[in-house]
């Protein structure tokens, strides 16, 4: 309750990245995500957002000097499943 519903910090994400996108030269946002009708009768439509990227402007202009790399790691899971979950990076 500290922080309100859910669908109003969905709607205040563009507000905070607002403010990060002018003070840091080059750093990028991206929202997408459809409208949905919430009542039929009124016509009405929300916007829900789906998902969110930021990028900043130092960590953009880093990957000009970056090496590439690739990253294998695994972790054993417990439980129902006993096998070995690999995850790569590249």
């Amino acid at each position: 309750m500290e922080y309100g519903y859910w669908d109003q910090s969905y709607n205040e994400v563009p507000r905070w990245l607002q403010p990060t996108q002018q003070t840091n030269p080059g750093t990028i946002f991206q929202l997408s995500g459809p409208p949905v009708n919430v009542d039929v009768e009124d016509a009405t439509s929300k916007y829900i957002m789906e998902r969110c990227f930021w990028a900043f402007g130092p960590c953009i202009e880093g990957f000009k000097y970056s090496k590439p790399v690739v990253q294998v790691d695994g972790t054993f899971l417990i439980g129902r499943y006993h096998v070995t979950l690999l995850t790569t990076i590249a």
